[in-house]
């Protein structure tokens, strides 16, 4: 007896309904639709026009893709309300852990000069009384950052050049050891590693610190942003390396570097000095508004859409080698791709919604001033303290984590909650950044939508989804491979 096979027709779902999704129009005609838990997919115009008005899906496969990401459900659709709460619970579980990077800025003295400098840098031949932090300080912020309720936490040492005040990283570091008896801390320095003594080089690798560095491209371009005394400061960068790779520590380093607009015309050329320092990642970071870069961004500076025609040569180079053979990534694409496929948080602050200043950052300044993140204390540096928290001499911690700056932060910084962002597809995969916003138009809610935080996260996302989702195979599955790094 023969099997006959029903028409697709019979398979057609005619009732369902619409959970909540945002969507919107990518450059290339389609629809990019997402929830709040993270899942999305794509659809064309005719598909969403469809879909908005409950008509029935023929379509067996894109059903079973809407049904399994919660975007539809029928009448077998249970337990939805407690799978879903379980599912954003887990994209908002670092809030959990509070506040877990915590900045102590040991000096703004420094040794380099730099163009972009955010800082507000003072020279290494000032007043170390006036610019650098004290033993007192150090101590009391190492009993506050010790306080905090996660076991897992991160000390970050900056400047000025943080180095500079080598003596207080050595006694920040027995301090925790004296102190701590279970907390998993991580020890990270920002350093140009230019005038790094051997025995604080052995200091810093024997106690697993996380070495964290500038590197702007080749020697020409990296010594016309960034002076080491009357020199550039390539040459003594690439012989710190040299000895940190005759130590055998060099999967230590990371490096960052500053788009100026020298960069533009240089893509290839800023990814092959990487490639060949050895390095196997790169983070494509556009100038930020404040310190010397505010002032002199009219020399250096540049528009979102010129940043972001570079960061699409940037992108479209690193893929172009690893298809030769060179594993290689960039960073900000690799995050995005880890909240595209992965439920998880990155860790990375600026992509979090709360924002991650104070919610994720904590800092402390050489005068023992606390701000929620690098950004607000470079506006104090500014003549701007608005985000200034507190004193770690005079403020406890209830008064700094509850106080009026951490609720104008949690008012402002949670993008599922401002205008254009609440409606935004990219909401999910983006942060924001209230302190940025403050700065730039004078209200933490800024304007988004049209701001140029704004602007270049949605043009950066937008990016990593056309290449996933247009990109061959080998394409998408190194992106993929990204992601879940």
């Amino acid at each position: 007896m023969g099997v006959k096979f029903q028409q697709a027709s019979h398979f057609a779902h005619n009732t369902y309904e619409l959970l909540p999704f945002r969507f919107s129009r990518l450059e290339n005609g389609q629809y990019f639709l997402s929830t709040d838990y993270g899942e999305w997919t794509c659809l064309a115009p005719e598909q969403l026009a469809a879909l908005v008005k409950k008509e029935k899906i023929n379509d067996e496969e894109l059903w079973y893709e809407l049904k399994a990401k919660h975007m539809v459900r029928d009448s077998e659709s249970e337990g939805l309300v407690t799978l879903l709460a379980s599912k954003y619970r887990t994209k908002k579980a670092f809030l959990e852990n509070f506040s877990q990077l915590h900045i102590f800025v040991l000096t703004v003295r420094c040794n380099n000069s730099c163009v972009y400098c955010q800082a507000s840098r003072k020279s290494c031949q000032s007043d170390r009384t006036r610019y650098d932090m004290s033993p007192e300080v150090m101590e009391k912020s190492i009993e506050l950052f010790l306080s905090m309720p996660s076991d897992k936490l991160t000390l970050e040492f900056q400047g000025g050049e943080s180095t500079l005040n080598m003596p207080l990283i050595r006694q920040a570091v027995h301090l925790v050891q004296t102190k701590n008896t279970s907390k998993d801390i991580q020890f990270v320095v920002c350093t140009n590693l230019c005038d790094l003594s051997e025995s604080d080089l052995d200091f810093l690798i024997e106690h697993q610190f996380s070495i964290s560095t500038s590197l702007d491209g080749p020697r020409t371009l990296h010594n016309e942003n960034r002076r080491f005394g009357n020199v550039g400061a390539w040459e003594a960068l690439i012989t710190t390396f040299d000895k940190i790779k005759q130590r055998k520590a060099f999967d230590r380093v990371s490096a960052l570097m500053t788009t100026t607009n020298q960069s533009l015309n240089m893509p290839y050329e800023i990814i092959d000095e990487y490639v060949n320092q050895g390095f196997r990642s790169i983070f494509i970071r556009e100038l930020n508004p404040y310190g010397f870069a505010h002032k002199y961004f009219h020399k250096i500076g540049y528009s979102t859409e010129q940043f972001l025609a570079f960061y699409e040569q940037c992108l479209d180079y690193i893929i172009t080698l690893n298809h030769q053979g060179t594993e290689f990534r960039e960073s900000y694409a690799s995050l995005i791709m880890k909240k595209l496929m992965t439920p998880w948080a990155t860790g990375f602050v600026d992509l979090q919604s709360p924002c991650g200043s104070g919610f994720g950052v904590t800092l402390y300044n050489y005068d023992g001033n606390i701000y929620p993140s690098d950004e607000s204390r470079m506006m104090a540096e500014m003549g701007d303290d608005h985000f200034r928290m507190g004193n770690v001499f005079d403020t406890n911690c209830e008064e700094l984590f509850f106080g009026p700056v951490m609720q104008e932060l949690a008012a402002a910084g949670v993008n599922d909650c401002l205008p254009v962002c609440s409606d935004c597809a990219f909401a999910p995969y983006c942060g924001a950044d209230p302190i940025r916003r403050y700065q730039v138009t004078g209200s933490v809610y800024g304007n988004p939508g049209k701001d140029d935080f704004c602007l270049k996260n949605r043009g950066i996302i937008a990016m990593v989804i056309k290449k996933f989702t247009q990109g061959d195979n080998e394409t998408r599955r190194l992106l993929m491979q990204w992601g879940l790094k």
